[in-house]
């Protein structure tokens, strides 16, 4: 989600009259390799797009996606050196070593930057249980990214708690931090009717379903942060009605389905992975509900953008998070869904039952609620032209 942020930021930036180069990966997450190139040409973007190199991280693991990170940050640090003029770079880049390299590389040039913070690190490596949050790394960690904030000319953060983060945790003078929470275009995420988007479905996948079946659907990332390997522990004994489709990809996919084939439930869990960008009015679509676990701890370390998505896609979301977590705020205010604030096996059955025994009329009322409340709160036209001045500012400063 934040490339598509970042695309809209740099479209709105050049529509404005704005010199605008954009230096990115190449797509490497939940993408089929095969048309990739096609796909990419076919983006058609009105201004320069260098695309560099990163290592792609195979799995969720610590070595794996810390060779990811440098490396594009290494990528980024030459890549800027060589450019002749740049006066601002917004940055939304791999936190810690991609955004410190490339925060090096823009001082040498005397370009100002402002920063994109999608994730808290370290502290969602802790949540992740990568590292010891009472151990020396982390408190390493923590003192490199607040150095990296203190340099950066404006930091963009896209949720109160991460506002609280910089400001009250890492000491960050609050004149330099700007919340401005996620978007996502409307036009971007638009549902098939259920019974066309299912007939989609078995066409491509031969997923039929009966006129009694309830289906759970997962759309996005399958990693550590999603909460999906601590979500089918909370299977047992789950309403025969219930169906779930997993759309996307991710480290976790293998584990997901040993985990789902040791619990009997193999036959009523299918996979869609990867999950081409295409087929989403498909998978929205023939839901009845959306599933959105996130792993303990990791609702108050990152925001998962698939809220967004979610609400915007005019379905029911079953959350599994913490009631305080602004997550589970955000979807009570918008009577969009459901939210799960215990992680026990009996809590978990019970919001699924809460979806599975809701009348027609009330699913889709939530869902209703749900689109009209991200299109009012979480709209690019609220969102872009605000990052628009905030890079005027810090040019002009």
């Amino acid at each position: 989600m934040s490339a598509r942020t970042s695309a809209d930021v740099a479209q709105y930036l050049h529509a404005q009259g704005h010199e605008v180069l954009v230096a990115c990966p190449t797509p490497t997450r939940n993408v089929a390799a095969e048309g990739l190139d096609e796909k990419i040409a076919g983006l058609n973007m009105p201004f320069p797009v260098s695309r560099l190199f990163a290592f792609s991280s195979k799995k969720s693991s610590f070595v794996s996606r810390f060779l990811e990170n440098i490396s594009f940050g290494l990528s980024v640090f030459f890549f800027i050196l060589r450019q002749r003029k740049v006066d601002v770079i917004y940055a939304n880049v791999w936190p810690l070593f991609s955004l410190g390299l490339l925060l090096m590389a823009a001082r040498l040039k005397g370009i100002k930057v402002v920063a994109s913070v999608q994730d808290l690190y370290p502290e969602s490596l802790a949540v992740q249980k990568r590292i010891e949050e009472t151990g020396g790394i982390y408190r390493g960690l923590l003192k490199l990214d607040t150095l990296i904030a203190r340099n950066c000319d404006h930091l963009v953060v896209i949720s109160d708690g991460f506002h609280r983060a910089y400001t009250e945790t890492r000491k960050i003078d609050p004149s330099k931090v700007t919340l401005v929470r996620n978007w996502v275009q409307g036009s971007q995420i638009q549902a098939l009717p259920k019974e066309q988007a299912r007939g989609e479905l078995e066409k491509v996948m031969g997923l039929r379903l009966a006129p009694e079946q309830f289906l759970f659907v997962y759309g996005g990332n399958m990693g550590v942060a999603s909460g999906l390997d601590e979500f089918m522990g909370y299977l047992d004994g789950v309403d025969p009605r219930a169906v779930f489709l997993f759309a996307g990809d991710g480290s976790l996919v293998p584990e997901l389905k040993r985990l789902l084939q040791a619990r009997g439930l193999e036959s009523r869990c299918h996979f869609l992975s990867p999950w081409p960008f295409e087929l989403t009015p498909a998978v929205f679509g023939a839901a009845d509900a959306l599933l959105l676990p996130t792993a303990a701890g990791q609702e108050f370390a990152s925001v998962p953008s698939k809220l967004i998505t979610y609400m915007l896609a005019g379905r029911p979301i079953l959350l599994l998070a913490d009631e305080r977590s602004e997550s589970a705020i955000e979807l009570g205010k918008s009577d969009a869904g459901h939210t799960i604030g215990v992680r026990t096996n009996a809590a978990v059955l019970e919001g699924m039952n809460y979806l599975l025994n809701a009348s027609s009329e009330r699913l889709a009322a939530m869902g209703s609620n749900g689109r009209e409340y991200a299109q009012e709160f979480y709209s690019a036209e609220r969102a872009v032209p605000k990052l628009k001045a905030i890079v005027e500012d810090v040019y002009e400063a």
